[in-house]
C-alpha cells in the first residue's frame, strides 16, 4: 500500500506540444500525457510504458492512410478522449485504429473511424474497452473493412456500452473465452457479433439492428445470451451453429428472415425470449438435439418453427424439449382452450399440421400463413388432427406470453 502510493505521488502530467511520441519519451511508468485538442497530430504512436493518454477537447491522431495510429505493448495503459482516423486498411498486417498486445488496457470515450481493424486485442488479456463509436467508411465494400473490435487469443475482457456501425463485423471474437460484451450497439454490419472457438462468454444487453445477421456464435460453449435486442437484421437474428451448453434467455428477437438458426447445437435452454414477425421465428436442425425451450413468446411469426423434413428421424435419437414441468411456451396461433385456467392449454399444440405440411413442399403458400383461414384449419387441427407428422409438439402451451425481453425499441439515431 505505502509502494502504491508512493508511485503515485511520484506521477507527473506531461503535457504534449508538438509530438505524441516525443512527450511520452519523456514519460515514465505512471504518469500523465495530456493531449490538447482539437489538435491534429500526424504521427504513428507505440505505447511502452505503463502511462494514461489523455485527450482535452477531442484531439486527433491522424496516421495518413498508413499503418496504425496507435500501438498499445505495455501492460496498464489508459486511452480517453481521443480521435483516431485515417489508419491504413491492409488487413493481412492487422491495420487498426489501435492496436492492443499489452494485458489490462483500457481504452474508453474515444472515437475510430479507421477502414482497417477498429481496436484488435491481440493476446492481451484483461482489457476494458469502453463507451468508444467505432465506424468505417461507407465508400469501402464491406468485404473490405475491418471488424469493429477485434479479440484474438484473450480473456477476461470487458466490451461495454460501445457503438459500432459500418463495419465488416461489428465485434469478432476467436479463441477468446471468459468475456463480458454487454451494452453494445451494432448496426449496418455483416455480422453484428461474430465468434468462433470461443468460451464461456455473456453476451447481456446489446443491440443488434440492421446488420446481415445480428449475432452468429459458432464452434463454442457455456454462452450466456440474455437481455438483447435483436430485431430488423436482414437475414437471421441469432445464428447458432455447434454451440452447445449455453442459455438463451430473455433476448427480444423480431423482424427478421430467420429469427433463431439452431444447427447441430446441442444441450442448449431456450427461456424466455420473444420471437417475433420473423419469416420463420425459429428454423430448428433435428441435428440439433436435447435442446430445452420453455417460456418463449412465438408471435406472429410466418413460420413459428420449421425443421428441414429430410432431417426428421435423426430427431427421434435426442428429442428436444417444448416444455419443462408442465410448462411450455405461448404460440400466438394457438387455438385451443382452457377450460380450468390454470394458463395452460387443455390440448398440445403442433406446429406441424396440414398447413405446416403443404408449405414444407409449397414455399409460396406461406403468404397465407396468417389468414383467417388457416386459423380455422388450425382449429379443427387441435380438435382432430389430420396427418400423424413428425414436428414440434409443445405438451403445455402457455395462454399468454410469460413476461420477457419486452419489445424492442428503435436503438440508433445514424
Amino acid at each position: 500500500m505505502l509502494l502504491s502510493a508512493s508511485v503515485a505521488a511520484l506521477a507527473a502530467t506531461v503535457p504534449v506540444t508538438d509530438s505524441i511520441s516525443r512527450a511520452i519519451a519523456r514519460a515514465q511508468d505512471g504518469d500523465t500525457v495530456l493531449v490538447p485538442g482539437p489538435d491534429v497530430f500526424r504521427e504513428h504512436v507505440v505505447i511502452t510504458k505503463s502511462i494514461r493518454l489523455l485527450g482535452t477537447n477531442a484531439p486527433v491522431i491522424d496516421a495518413d492512410g498508413s499503418g496504425t495510429p496507435l500501438t498499445l505493448t505495455a501492460p496498464d495503459v489508459e486511452v480517453c478522449g481521443l480521435v483516431f482516423r485515417n489508419s491504413g486498411h491492409d488487413l493481412t498486417t492487422f491495420d487498426s485504429g489501435i492496436m492492443i498486445t499489452g494485458d489490462r488496457a483500457r481504452v474508453r470515450d474515444c472515437c475510430i473511424a479507421s477502414d482497417g481493424f477498429g481496436i484488435y486485442l491481440r493476446g492481451a488479456s484483461e482489457c476494458m474497452i469502453e463507451r468508444n463509436e467505432v465506424f468505417g467508411s461507407t465508400n469501402l465494400v464491406s468485404a473490405k473493412r475491418g471488424n469493429g473490435i477485434h479479440l484474438w487469443n484473450t480473456k477476461r475482457n470487458r466490451i461495454l456500452d460501445n457503438t459500432i456501425h459500418d463495419k465488416r463485423d461489428g465485434m469478432y471474437f476467436s479463441y477468446a473465452d471468459h468475456n463480458l460484451i454487454a451494452g453494445n450497439r451494432v448496426w449496418d454490419t455483416r455480422f453484428g457479433i461474430h465468434y468462433m472457438y470461443a468460451h464461456q462468454n455473456r453476451l447481456l444487453t446489446n443491440s443488434l439492428t440492421r446488420n446481415a445477421i445480428g449475432a452468429t456464435l459458432m464452434f463454442s460453449r457455456q454462452s450466456l445470451v440474455e437481455g438483447n435486442s435483436v430485431f430488423s437484421n436482414r437475414r437471421h437474428g441469432i445464428v447458432l451453429k455447434q454451440v452447445d451448453n449455453s442459455i438463451i434467455a430473455h433476448n427480444v428477437i423480431a423482424g427478421q428472415n430467420r429469427g433463431l438458426f439452431v444447427q447441430q447445437a446441442n444441450q442448449n435452454r431456450f427461456d424466455g425470449n420473444v420471437i417475433a414477425t420473423n419469416d420463420i421465428g425459429l428454423y430448428l436442425s433435428n441435428a440439433s438435439e436435447q435442446n430445452v425451450f420453455v417460456g418463449n413468446a412465438f408471435i406472429r411469426n410466418t413460420d413459428q418453427v420449421w425443421q428441414p423434413p429430410f432431417e426428421a428421424d435423426q430427431g427421434r435419437q435426442g428429442p428436444n424439449a417444448f416444455s419443462e414441468r408442465s410448462r411450455g411456451n405461448y404460440w400466438s396461433d394457438y387455438t385451443g382452450t382452457d377450460r380450468n385456467h390454470d394458463g395452460i392449454g387443455d390440448t398440445p399444440y403442433h406446429e406441424t399440421d396440414v398447413f405446416g405440411y403443404l408449405v414444407d413442399r409449397h414455399p409460396e403458400a406461406r403468404v397465407f400463413a396468417l389468414s383467417p383461414a388457416i386459423a380455422l384449419l388450425r382449429r379443427g387441427e387441435e380438435l382432430m388432427p389430420l396427418l400423424d407428422t413428425i414436428g414440434v409438439t409443445d405438451p403445455a402451451p402457455l395462454m399468454k406470453p410469460a413476461e420477457a425481453g419486452g419489445t424492442p425499441a428503435d436503438p440508433i439515431t445514424p
